[in-house]
């Protein structure tokens, strides 16, 4: 699998890193995968960190200080390449958006989420101007495990009418396990609970789309 892979959005605490940090560590099971990590805090990093004390499986991660050294790598890119973008508009993030064969963004149900939404669809309009086909990837996140398709009418409308946003049928629920498996330097997979199914669903998907 030769693709990029770019979990990306311009507001922080949406569980990018989280995200990122399952994806990349069944992916590396299946495919060669580099990883970058653009994050301030750089949690995957720090979780890769976790994986080597733990014993387990590092995953590939590559340090990236510029916006030219980022494009030299997804330009000569031969493997899976996995990018957690930072939450926060800058050139090297938008780089990394430009460059993603699939693009992933997470959201909750929260009402806010919307204006988060606006601000990343800005980001995205400007993008397609030489990237016209462009387009995120709305992943649902940290919905609560009792809400039904109702509370999410509200993003579903505005993804439907932004053709910047396509949906992905996966959605991962609020669920501790995800944070207790990451303090662990596991996937959930890997931790093997209740939101196993969910990565592995959105695992399957991932890949069908790439």
């Amino acid at each position: 699998m030769n693709k990029i892979i770019v979990i990306a959005h311009q507001k922080g605490g949406v569980g990018k890193s989280t995200i990122a940090a399952n994806l990349a560590t069944e992916l590396s099971k299946k495919f060669q995968v580099d990883i970058i990590d653009l994050d301030l805090q750089k949690s995957l990093t720090y979780y890769n960190n976790l994986r080597s004390n733990s014993g387990l499986n590092p995953l590939n991660v590559i340090q990236v200080d510029s916006p030219t050294m980022l494009k030299a790598i997804i330009n000569n890119n031969q493997k899976l390449l996995l990018i957690d973008a930072g939450g926060y508009d800058s050139d090297i993030n938008r780089v990394a958006i430009s460059g993603a064969d699939i693009l992933i963004t997470p959201v909750s149900d929260s009402g806010i989420e919307l204006v988060g939404l606006l601000a990343f669809r800005t980001i995205l309009r400007d993008i397609r101007t030489f990237r016209p086909d462009i387009k995120a990837n709305v992943l649902l996140n940290k919905i609560h495990t009792r809400a039904g398709n109702a509370s999410l009418e509200e993003i579903y409308s505005f993804i439907n009418e932004n053709p910047e946003f396509s949906r992905l049928t996966s959605i991962l629920r609020d669920r501790i396990d995800y944070k207790r498996a990451f303090d662990c330097g596991k996937s959930v997979v890997e931790f093997n609970n209740k939101a196993a199914q969910e990565m592995k669903g959105l695992i399957d998907e991932v890949i069908k789309n790439g």
